[in-house]
């Protein structure tokens, strides 16, 4: 604790202040919320002045009268945030003018599904060419929605709602609404805006079509109302793939807290499902005697914590919908806190290691969350001067275990310009050159090891590749593909393959040829069934590898039949990122060596702070240009030389072969 602070006179001012602000503060509050309020603020322990290196962004908070005070956390400040799991925006530090940090708590909407009751006293009226249904709700609530039911399987009808306080004055809510149920499409809600009504009363049109039974309705009861504000939104890519369209949106900033996204399209007459962060829905827009009905909005109210997020509609047999533009909403994310004095008060956010803190205050979430409180004006968000990249990488020693390379078969240099955690992409020339699992890789500083992490990240690259097409005269109806790897031993997983034929089925054949001391044959390296029908976007193809090239050139090949052959434009070749993790003090250079198959698999302890590595702010690094070692001309994987010893000893295997076969050979007879 701030040894400041603990002085008994600064204590004491301090809490005469806080209970003074604390007094004005909750005078909307109940008495009998006031005591344990006061105690737990009372109570809670602030934190004493912290080093805040390891936070990346701040913001100054202008804080002019003490008390309970509410500020709305800005996007570019939780734009900032590194949260990895656990409690949103947990790396957020509220620290005081004195340097102490502050308990707080983040007051978020409140999330839960609104709840649907069962209406009373319904009672459905059939008239000469109308249905009249009245009901109530079973309790007084602010009320946005009624859904109706029924058993019917198919209709469709307009309809009007009207709402009232007392069951005599009625005021119309809709009008000329469409309910419906057809073809998967059900629509039987009327949505309003939230009201404390006593009556309702439905006038369903039965002049043009038969009448149905309604069976009840439903009542939402709302929570009070979630406000929400404009969030900026861009269609980044637009992607069309096995009867879906995925469209890639850019919120422009990460971890909003996002409200309605709302699709808008030209398209007259449409049904499809589509899937947003965890949340489904049904979009559709049907006309039916001039009338209109339409749910174009996806209630995703959900946490996007990267910056673009992934709409999914599901177009089954259907062509793809034109869509002009997305909007979006985003609900507000305010913290509230006790401000024990004027001044200049600082948000710290930005580091993924930060523990989530526990603050007593949580408890009183609920009661804080609607207390009045003071406003306060806030600067715009900065990066954190006082930010090291070296406060956010865990201590694990610098070194490990003495090591000689000279068995190694190439070192390249690693290029970094500050200490840290340093993160390297691997090159694909030294993927094809290491062993599958990585297990001779090693980091070497001084003829000492520094333990790494190999990370997969999930990310892929492509690159382009030459192919040649290659004629069989013997078999005419087969289209045959000679594909150059960009190395040998390259840790393939996928052939993307571009085709302008508008019209085909082919099954695809990927193969190697695979040298054994029996001889070689084709190894299978992947199958696949391509077609195209007239119609479809040409889209890129994706042939995954059931295992990883070995050799330089691959195959691929298919069968015609008696139709034209099949036209290839281009071949990609897929490959997995392998980024190494590993800490440095400083910047002193450091080689990368890989080549040995004899290699042992490295056992460091760095695993157990995997985590810590992963969301630590990284240094990027670049290699430099490759080095042959000692072990390329001994290993003969790299060098296209067999060791001397092996030619010895198959020297020596032919020398006694030749002895055994002139012993076998009968004698020549003499005379």
């Amino acid at each position: 604790m701030n040894s400041n602070l603990n002085s008994t006179p600064q204590r004491q001012e301090r809490r005469r202040g806080l209970i003074f602000s604390c007094s004005a503060a909750f005078q909307p509050l109940r008495c009998k919320y006031l005591a344990p309020i006061l105690l737990t603020l009372l109570l809670s322990s602030a934190a004493s002045a912290a080093d805040f290196a390891a936070w990346t962004h701040r913001q100054t908070v202008r804080i002019t009268q003490p008390g309970l005070t509410r500020i709305e956390l800005e996007p570019a400040l939780l734009d900032a945030s590194r949260t990895t799991g656990g409690a949103a925006f947990h790396d957020l530090r509220v620290i005081s003018p004195a340097g102490v940090e502050t308990p707080y708590i983040v007051a978020l909407p409140r999330m839960m599904r609104p709840e649907h009751l069962n209406a009373t006293a319904f009672k459905a009226t059939l008239n000469s060419s109308t249905t009249v249904l009245e009901f109530q709700p079973p309790t007084r609530d602010t009320i946005s929605e009624v859904l109706l039911q029924t058993n019917a399987s198919y209709f469709i009808k307009a309809a009007t709602l009207e709402a009232s306080s007392d069951g005599s004055n009625w005021q119309p809510l809709a009008s000329n609404e469409l309910l419906c149920r057809q073809n998967g499409t059900e629509r039987l809600r009327f949505i309003f805006a939230p009201t404390a009504w006593t009556h309702f009363r439905v006038t369903l049109e039965d002049a043009r079509s038969t009448p149905i039974a309604f069976t009840g309705a439903q009542i939402r009861r709302d929570l009070p109302e979630l406000r929400t504000v404009a969030q900026p939104v861009t269609i980044r890519a637009r992607n069309e793939t096995k009867n879906e369209t995925r469209l890639t949106l850019d919120l422009s900033t990460a971890n909003v807290l996002l409200g309605n996204v709302r699709l808008h399209t030209p398209e007259p007459i449409f049904q499809r499902d589509a899937s947003l962060l965890n949340t489904r829905a049904t979009l559709f827009r049907l006309q039916h005697e001039g009338r209109s009905a339409e749910d174009l909005d996806i209630a995703a109210h959900q946490l996007a914590t990267t910056r673009e997020v992934e709409l999914i509609i599901r177009n089954g047999d259907s062509p793809p919908l034109r869509i002009d533009s997305v909007e979006a909403t985003r609900h507000p994310v305010p913290i509230v806190f006790q401000a024990d004095a004027p001044g200049e008060w600082q948000l710290f956010i930005g580091n993924a290691q930060a523990t989530a803190p526990q603050y007593d205050i949580a408890t009183l979430s609920d009661k804080l969350r609607d207390a009045n409180a003071n406003s306060a004006t806030a600067s715009a968000v900065e990066p954190n001067a006082a930010f090291r990249k070296t406060a956010t990488a865990p201590e694990v020693g610098e070194v490990g275990a003495v090591i000689d390379v000279s068995a190694w078969s190439f070192q390249r240099p690693v290029q970094f310009k500050e200490a840290g955690v340093i993160e390297l992409e691997l090159e694909p020339e030294v993927l094809a050159r290491a062993a599958n699992d990585l297990h001779d890789v090693r980091i070497v500083r001084d003829g000492r090891q520094i333990p790494f992490l190999a990370i997969k990240p999930g990310v892929e690259r492509e690159l382009n590749v030459s192919f040649a097409e290659v004629r069989d005269d013997k078999k005419p109806s087969q289209s045959k593909w000679d594909i150059t790897m960009p190395f040998p031993n390259f840790p393939a997983s996928e052939l993307l393959l571009d085709s302008p034929t508008p019209l085909f089925v082919r099954t695809l054949s990927v193969t190697e040829q695979h040298d054994t001391e029996q001889g070689h044959f084709e190894r299978i390296l992947g199958t696949a069934n391509w077609q195209r029908k007239p119609g479809q976007t040409p889209n890129t193809y994706h042939l995954v590898l059931y295992t990883a090239p070995k050799a330089g050139t691959i195959h691929l090949t298919t069968d015609n039949g008696d139709n034209a052959p099949l036209q290839l434009t281009s071949i990609r070749v897929v490959y997995p990122v392998v980024r190494l993790l590993f800490r440095v003090p400083d910047t002193t250079p450091v080689h990368l060596c890989y080549g040995n198959r004899r290699a042992t698999h490295t056992r460091y302890d760095l695993q157990l702070v995997r985590r810590e590595f992963e969301t630590a702010t990284k240094v990027p690094a670049t290699l430099g240009d490759e080095e042959k070692l000692p072990g390329y001309q001994a290993d003969p994987l790299t060098s296209g030389k067999g060791s001397p010893w092996l030619w010895a000893t198959l020297a020596l295997v032919v020398g006694a072969l030749l002895w055994i076969v002139a012993k076998l050979l009968p004698k020549p007879q003499a005379g």
